[in-house]
């Protein structure tokens, strides 16, 4: 249970979290020039990385290797040379080389794909998340699967900081129950099939700090980690066909459902 008042520690560990869950999401976007922008900007690194030393030392190296591609004009972060490497790795379909999608691995079948779906969105909109935007992706991708958890951190300092029980707790075991389900499930292998395909380059240092951050996390709530072996599922050529896309702006009506891009920011709440 939470104590009150909070530590200045406590309060200050939730927003590191949420900013390194916030690198992640961003991080695995599809680069244009504002997200080369946005990621090289100062403020984006102020402080937080710091607080991550005691609580997440295993994430602390990769960290700050990913960092070091920001801090000049780094041709290995450049929109140029990124934007052919995420068609290459990630591709126009949602069977890429390395799927970003939680419901590409495993060995669930139609309707356990179906059901896993419907959980993650129930998720969403447990919290308020909105399942419609301009900018959107599916539910499962890695980048919307790590904001909703940086939306729980920043829900969690909130609560910390007004001394809101109920919202911690609820911010908390949510982290937990999405971790243990989601995420924190399928992850690691992930990131093993991006590290073998990008090796050191750009994609391999995100995929290193993002195993070693929420192997951290799921240590953290006391939540098994997933197998980095986890397989991904059988492909069937008629359902990945008809799940293609094309440039932005043309993409299939065939697409699942997608949440909305979230912005969270040191003093937001998510909401």
């Amino acid at each position: 249970m939470t104590t009150y008042p909070p530590t200045l520690n406590e309060v200050e560990l939730a927003h590191a979290r949420c900013a390194a869950y916030s690198l992640i999401a961003h991080g695995f976007r599809d680069p244009d020039r504002s997200w080369r922008a946005e990621l090289a900007d100062p403020a984006r690194w102020a402080e937080w990385p710091d607080r991550l030393a005691d609580t997440h030392g295993p994430a602390v190296a990769p960290l700050r290797a990913l960092r070091a591609l920001f801090s000049g004009s780094d041709e290995a972060t450049a929109v140029e040379t990124l934007q052919p490497r995420f068609a290459a790795l990630f591709g126009h379909c949602v069977r890429g080389a390395c799927p970003p999608y939680e419901l590409e691995f495993g060995q669930g079948e139609v309707i356990q794909r179906a059901a896993d779906l419907a959980d993650i969105s129930g998720f969403y909109a447990a919290f308020g998340m909105d399942l419609s935007g301009e900018i959107s992706e599916r539910a499962d991708h890695v980048s919307v699967e790590a904001e909703f958890l940086a939306v729980l951190c920043a829900k969690e300092a909130c609560g910390l900081e007004q001394g809101d029980c109920e919202l911690v707790e609820a911010a908390r075991d949510a982290q937990r129950q999405f971790l243990k389900s989601h995420l924190g499930r399928w992850l690691p292998a992930f990131v093993r099939r991006l590290a073998g395909a990008a090796p050191g380059d750009y994609y391999s240092r995100l995929a290193e700090f993002a195993d070693a951050f929420v192997t951290c996390e799921c240590q953290r709530c006391s939540v098994s980690i997933g197998s980095a072996l986890l397989p991904l599922r059988p492909v069937d050529p008629a359902e990945d066909a008809s799940q293609s896309c094309g440039p932005p702006g043309e993409c299939g009506a065939t697409r699942d459902p997608a949440l909305t891009q979230l912005t969270v920011s040191r003093a937001g709440t998510g909401s």
